[in-house]
C-alpha cells in the first residue's frame, strides 16, 4: 500500500512539475541555510560545555579593561589577585576553584621549529576540567614545574608517539620538565587553548592578573552571587566590575573581536530558519491546492471503503516525499560547499595564538543535519495533522481564508528578505565606495617579525628595498603598528598620555601614538587639514588627526606645550599640524584620536624599532617587486616569522575586512530570491485553483459584458490586499532589523523611504504577473461551454 502511495505521489510531482521543482529547490536551499547557520550558532554558543558538571562551572571576569567596536565595555577572562582573595571570602558558594596562566615557547627539534602554547596550573585544574588520560597521571606530582602534561597532538609532534611518559621536554634553557602524562585533545570549541599543561603553582602575570574558574555548590543561588558581585568594588580599580560567566558566555563576552562574527551568525541562522519556514508553508499551500482539486476523487475513495487512516497515510506520503527529495539535495549542497563553509567559519586567533585556528566539526555537522531532518519531518506532520485530516474529511469551513493566511506569511518573509537585502547592499556599496582618506593601491606590506626588529635595525633596509626600477616608494612604521588593522580598538605604536594643561581635566586618558618614517604621510597621500607637516626644524613635533583635535577641544592646540604630568613642567613636544581622518579598520570601528610622529623624533627614537615596511610598485609589476623583496629579506632569519604572511598586499587585506558583508549579502540575496520565487508560485497555485473554481462566475461576467481587464482587476484587487497586508508587517520589521544591524557600524549608510516603496511596488508587480496568465486563460474560454459543463 505504501509503495502505491509513493507512486501516486511521484505522479503528482510530475503533474505539477514546475511548482514541485520550485518547491523542492526552495526547501533544499532553505534547509541548507538553516542547517549551516543553525549549527554554526550552536557551535559558538556551546564552548566548553563538555567539562564535568559544566552547569556549575563559571569564570570570574573583569569588565572595564577592553572595549568593543561600538565603545561598550567587554569582559576580560582575568581576575586581579587582590580581587581573588576578597571574592573567595565574599562568596562561600564557591566549592572549588582553579587559576592558571598562559605560556608560550618556541622549540627547535632537528631542522623544525615548533611553537607551543600552554598553561601553568596546579592539581585543581583536573578537579574542574575534563582530562582523559591516555598515559600517565598527574597524581603524586609536585606543583613545582618539574612535570608536564602533554596533549595527544603535542606528544605525537614531539616524540612521534603517546608513549612518552618520563621523557624530558626542553621548553627553554631553565625549564625542562618531565612528561607525567598524555591526555586526549580538547575539541575545537574551547577557550582553553593549550598544547601542554605545566604542573606548577600559577604565578600572576606582570599586571597581577590570572584566569580564574570556579565551581559553585549544587544548592548555590546564582542570583544571590550576581547580586553580591554587583555590589562589590574592585580592590585594584573601582571602575572595574567583576562578573560571573558560564563557560559558553566567556567565549561570547570575553572576545570583543568576535562581536561582528556572532552578529553575523545570528543573522544567518535566523535567515535560514525563515527561508526554511517559507518553503514549508509553500509546500503546504501546494498540497492544499492539489487536495482541493482532487476533492471529488478523494470523496470517491471514501465512498468505496477507503478509511480515514489510509487517506491520511496517502496525504502524509504526498507531503513527505518532496521533503525527502529536498533533504537529499540539501545534503549534496552542504557536501559541495563545505570547504568554503569551513574556511568562512574558521576562527583565527590573534596575538600569541595567531597561528591557532578553530574549525567546526564536519562529522557533527552531518550528524546534526540527519537528526534535524528527521525532527523537521515529524514536527511538520504533527503541525499539519489537523489541517490534512480536516481537508480530507471536508471539515475545513474556510479553506480559502486558511490558504490566504499562508500566502500572507510567505509574502511577509519574502518582503522581509527583500528589504533586508537592499539594506545590506546599500551598506556594502557604502563600504566599498567610501573614500578611506588613504591611498593604498599597489602597496605591499612586508612583515619582518617583531622579535627581529628588536634584534636588528631594520630601517637600513629601506634604501635596499627602494633600489628597484619598479618600486615607486618605501616607508615603514615602528612597533606593531600596521597601517590597516582588523582590531580597530587598538591602533598605533604605543599608548601614552599627552598633558596640554597643568590642570588636566582627564589625567587618565590614553593617547595612541603612531611612529613612522618621515615619508609615511606623503607615501599614503594623507591630507593636511591645518598647520604644517613634520620637518627637521620641528624634530619634537607631532601631528594629530581630526578626531583627536575634536576630542581634546583646544582651539589653540598649536600654541600649547606638552607638560610632564608629574612635575607639570613644559616639554619641547608640540603639535604642529592636523591631518584628515583616514579609515584604518573595518567600518564597525570609529576612528580613534591619534597622534603621529616620525622615527627621528628624539623623544621616541629607539623606543619602537622599524618593523612593518610598505612598498609601492608600478602597476603590472607586482611579481618583479616581490622577487626583489624576497631577495632583500632573504637574510632575515627569525623563527617567529610566518613566511606565508610576510608579504601582503594592502588591497587584499582591506578586502578581508569586507568579506563578512559580502558573504552575508550573497546569502541574503539568494534566500531573498528563493523566498520571493516560492511565494510567487504559491500565489500562482492559489490563483490557478481559484480560477478553476470560479469558471462559471467568470463566464457569467463575460456574458454580462465584462472584459478581460475587468476580470483581471477583480482578481488583482483581491491579491493586492494580501500583498499590502504582508508588506504592512514586513517593512516595519525589516526597517527595525536593518536599522539595528547598521547601528553596529560606526560608519554606515541610511535607509531612505523610497527603498520601502520600491519593495512594495516590486512585490505588487510580481503578484500581478503571477495572476495575469491564469486569468487570461480563464477569460479566453467560451462562456457557453463553461456554463454548460459547470
Amino acid at each position: 500500500m505504501l509503495s502505491h502511495y509513493i507512486k501516486v505521489s511521484f505522479r503528482e510531482l510530475l503533474k505539477y512539475r514546475t511548482q514541485s521543482v520550485v518547491s523542492i529547490i526552495g526547501l533544499a536551499i532553505g534547509f541548507t541555510a538553516f542547517i549551516l547557520g543553525g549549527y554554526w550558532l550552536w557551535w559558538e554558543t556551546h564552548f566548553d560545555n563538555f567539562h564535568p558538571e559544566a552547569d556549575r562551572l563559571y569564570c570570574l571576569t573583569t569588565e572595564g579593561l577592553v572595549k568593543r567596536a561600538n565603545g561598550t565595555n567587554s569582559d576580560l577572562d582575568q581576575l586581579h589577585i587582590d580581587d581573588r582573595k576578597e571574592l573567595f571570602q565574599l562568596l562561600p558558594e564557591i566549592e572549588a576553584s582553579c587559576s592558571f596562566n598562559h605560556l608560550s615557547f618556541t622549540l627547535k627539534q632537528k631542522d623544525e621549529t615548533i611553537s607551543l602554547h600552554g598553561m601553568e596550573s596546579d592539581h585543581s585544574f583536573f578537579d574542574l576540567f575534563w582530562a582523559d588520560f591516555i598515559a600517565g597521571t598527574y597524581k603524586g606530582k609536585a606543583p613545582d614545574g618539574s612535570n608536564v602534561i602533554l596533549t595527544e597532538r603535542t606528544a605525537r609532534q614531539l616524540f612521534g608517539t603517546t608513549d612518552c611518559v618520563g621523557k624530558e621536554v626542553a621548553l627553554d634553557e631553565d625549564l625542562r620538565p618531565v612528561v607525567a602524562g598524555v591526555i586526549r585533545n580538547y575539541p575545537d570549541n574551547t577557550d582553553l587553548l593549550f598544547d601542554f599543561l605545566l604542573i606548577r603553582t600559577p604565578r600572576s602575570n606582570h599586571v597581577k592578573r590570572m584566569t580564574t574558574y570556579v565551581r559553585l555548590q549544587k544548592n548555590a543561588s546564582i542570583t544571590q552571587v550576581h547580586t553580591k558581585l554587583a555590589r562589590y568594588k574592585s580592590r585594584a580599580d573601582k571602575k572595574w566590575k567583576i562578573h560571573l560567566l558560564t563557560a559558553p558566555e566567556v567565549h561570547l563576552r570575553c572576545h570583543p573581536e568576535l562581536t561582528d562574527r556572532i552578529r553575523n551568525i545570528h543573522i544567518l541562522a535566523l535567515a535560514g530558519a525563515m527561508a526554511f519556514l517559507s518553503a514549508l508553508i509553500n509546500l503546504l499551500v501546494l498540497f492544499i491546492g492539489q487536495q482541493q482539486r482532487k476533492q471529488q476523487k478523494n470523496h470517491t475513495y471514501l465512498c468505496v471503503g477507503a478509511s480515514t487512516k489510509s487517506m491520511m497515510l496517502k496525504g502524509c506520503t504526498e507531503l513527505v516525499l518532496p521533503l525527502l527529495i529536498a533533504f537529499l539535495i540539501a545534503f549534496c549542497l552542504i557536501e559541495s560547499i563545505y570547504p568554503y563553509y569551513e574556511s568562512y567559519t574558521t576562527w583565527n586567533r590573534y596575538g600569541i595564538y595567531e597561528d591557532v585556528s578553530r574549525h567546526l566539526s564536519r562529522v557533527s555537522l552531518f550528524g546534526n543535519m540527519i537528526s534535524i531532518a528527521g525532527t523537521s519531518i515529524l514536527a511538520f506532520l504533527l503541525v499539519c495533522y489537523y489541517p490534512i485530516r480536516s481537508l480530507l474529511e471536508h471539515k475545513i469551513q474556510k479553506p480559502v481564508l486558511f490558504k490566504r493566511s499562508l500566502i500572507v506569511v510567505q509574502i511577509f518573509i519574502g518582503s522581509l528578505f527583500f528589504i533586508t537585502s537592499l539594506g545590506l547592499f546599500r551598506q556594502l556599496h557604502f563600504i566599498l565606495s567610501k573614500d578611506k582618506g588613504i591611498d593604498y593601491s599597489q602597496v605591499i606590506q612586508v612583515d619582518l617579525g617583531f622579535s627581529t626588529a628588536y634584534q636588528t635595525d631594520l630601517s637600513v633596509l629601506k634604501p635596499e628595498m627602494a633600489n628597484h626600477p619598479y618600486v615607486k616608494g618605501v616607508t615603514f612604521t615602528c612597533g606593531n603598528a600596521p597601517v590597516f588593522t582588523e582590531q580597530g580598538d587598538w591602533y598605533g605604536s604605543f599608548y601614552t598620555h599627552f598633558c596640554f594643561d597643568p590642570a588636566e581635566p582627564d589625567p587618565n586618558r590614553s593617547d595612541p601614538v603612531l611612529v613612522a618614517d618621515k615619508d609615511f604621510f606623503s607615501f599614503f597621500g594623507l591630507q593636511l587639514q591645518s598647520g604644517s607637516w613634520l620637518t627637521d626644524a620641528n624634530a619634537y613635533g607631532f601631528l594629530v588627526n581630526e578626531t583627536c583635535l575634536q576630542t581634546l577641544g583646544y582651539a589653540d592646540l598649536f600654541e600649547r606645550s606638552v607638560y610632564n604630568p608629574e612635575n607639570k613642567q613644559a616639554s619641547p613636544l608640540k603639535v604642529c599640524g592636523v591631518i584628515h581622518d583616514y579609515m584604518y579598520a573595518p567600518m564597525q570601528y570609529p576612528v580613534l584620536p591619534l597622534f603621529f610622529t616620525t622615527f627621528d623624533n628624539p623623544m621616541v627614537k629607539g623606543f619602537e624599532p622599524a618593523y612593518l615596511f610598505y612598498v609601492r610598485y608600478a602597476p603590472g609589476h607586482k611579481k618583479e617587486v616581490l622577487e626583489h623583496l624576497r631577495e632583500v629579506t632573504s637574510h632575515i632569519q627569525n623563527d617567529n616569522i610566518n613566511r606565508n604572511k610576510m608579504f601582503t598586499e594592502l588591497s587584499d587585506l582591506v578586502d578581508t575586512f569586507n568579506r563578512p558583508e559580502k558573504v552575508i549579502f550573497t546569502i541574503f540575496s539568494i534566500l531573498s530570491l528563493v523566498c520571493i520565487l516560492i511565494s510567487t508560485f504559491g500565489i500562482y497555485s492559489l490563483v490557478s485553483l481559484s480560477t478553476e473554481q470560479r469558471r462559471k462566475e467568470i463566464a457569467i461576467r463575460k456574458v454580462n459584458g465584462a472584459t478581460f481587464y475587468h476580470i483581471l482587476q477583480l482578481f488583482f484587487r483581491e491579491y493586492f490586499l494580501l500583498v499590502t497586508l504582508g508588506n504592512a508587517f514586513a517593512l516595519p520589521v525589516g526597517y527595525l532589523l536593518a536599522k539595528r544591524w547598521l547601528e553596529t557600524y560606526a560608519n554606515h549608510t541610511t535607509l531612505p523611504a523610497w527603498l520601502f516603496l520600491l519593495v512594495f511596488v516590486i512585490t505588487s508587480g510580481i503578484v500581478l504577473l503571477s495572476i495575469f496568465r491564469q486569468v487570461k486563460r480563464a477569460a479566453a474560454s467560451n462562456p457557453a461551454e463553461t456554463i454548460k459543463t459547470e
